[in-house]
């Protein structure tokens, strides 16, 4: 367990951890002695015809600008261990670090050890739903007089900005979060990826958050799980939520590599998934794998008359894993014809792919 001291600086300081960023990544836009050439920058997206800085879809709110501010500070606390807890038994050996305190400073201190070398991060951050014990942190980093020097704001627009202290707004938890998923993400190696609870409250807002952070290329899939079948016993009208959603963001989806477990060890973890089902578990050269579904639409309406475009023929070779449409004048192919109909009316069951479908995706598994 480690714990922080805290010895806030109370002068302005330049966002030096984002100008060292920036520095590394746009040095051409660097003076000799060490400030960004705005200048220079904006007269470059011009003659490029870029006009992002003042067009394009946005996601804004109270306390944006403060949220990014606070997103590039450098810690100003110290971190000491906890002897005691370290010391006990069960600890003793441990290869693991335990960090208590504020999330923010913590992250700001595991930059200067951990940047670029996590494999994968879960958070689980307040919903702000009002009841669980989520409100803006009562105090600003700063001053008064620091805020409206380094945002340019005047009286008024501090109220504006202060009005969110101490509440459970929608404002106050985006700022809440800014810097913690932004510090978070800098600690990912580039085949990291992070992984972030929600539920509806936040949900809309989280989404559009790592978009701008991870960037919407980088949205790997948003799992949707059952957190309570008979729904949860919150205040609703009509109906109650019965599910969360898991969103999955990658640093970089390109270093990403597929998301894969063996069929046996699920079923072990998931039995209630299983249960009815004496489903065998199958190997090939890929590993183990249930088949779940037919190719075919088990619904005897979809047959030739009302999806003719879905019943066809299928020739494959298993020793190459080559499928054809035409009956091929090549030798040692099979014929897979569609499953029989039993309405008593059509004669064939119609595929759930196309053809079309059935091609994209065999070039992609066997690849």
């Amino acid at each position: 367990m480690l714990r922080d001291n805290f010895k806030q600086n109370e002068s302005v300081q330049a966002n030096t951890a984002f100008l060292d960023e920036l520095m590394e990544k746009l040095p051409d836009y660097f003076t000799s002695i060490g400030t960004f050439d705005l200048e220079k920058f904006r007269d470059n997206l011009k003659e490029h015809n870029i006009d992002e800085l003042t067009s394009g879809y946005q996601l804004g709110w109270i306390g944006k600008d403060y949220a990014k501010k606070q997103s590039g500070e450098r810690s100003t606390t110290v971190i000491v261990p906890d002897l005691l807890h370290n010391q006990k038994n069960e600890n003793r050996d441990s290869q693991n670090l335990f960090f208590t305190g504020d999330n923010l400073e913590v992250l700001r201190h595991l930059q200067n050890i951990y940047a670029n070398s996590i494999d994968f991060i879960y958070i689980d951050p307040p919903y702000n739903t009002g009841s669980d014990g989520f409100v803006y942190p009562d105090k600003f980093e700063y001053s008064d007089e620091q805020m409206k020097e380094m945002f340019g704001i005047n009286d008024d627009q501090l109220i504006r900005l202060k009005s969110i202290q101490g509440r459970a707004s929608h404002s106050a938890w985006l700022t809440f979060m800014y810097p913690r998923l932004y510090l978070a993400k800098k600690l990912l190696k580039d085949s990291g990826v992070m992984f972030v609870s929600i539920d509806d409250n936040e949900q809309a807002n989280l989404n559009e958050l790592l978009n701008e952070i991870f960037g919407e290329s980088n949205f790997v899939n948003k799992f949707t799980w059952v957190s309570k079948p008979e729904g949860r016993s919150l205040q609703s009208v009509g109906a109650n939520g019965t599910s969360e959603v898991i969103f999955a963001y990658a640093k970089n989806i390109n270093e990403v590599s597929e998301f894969k477990s063996s069929a046996s060890k699920l079923r072990n973890l998931m039995p209630q998934n299983y249960s009815g089902y004496e489903r065998e578990v199958s190997f090939d050269e890929k590993g183990e794998y249930i088949a779940t579904h037919e190719l075919y639409n088990g619904n005897s309406i979809f047959n030739e008359e009302t999806r003719p475009n879905l019943v066809f023929d299928i020739w494959y070779r298993e020793s190459d894993g080559d499928i054809k449409f035409e009956e091929p004048s090549e030798s040692g192919y099979v014929l897979i014809e569609p499953h029989r109909n039993t309405d008593g009316v059509h004669k064939y069951n119609a595929y759930r792919w196309s053809k079309e479908r059935l091609q994209k995706n065999l070039m992609i598994c066997c690849s």
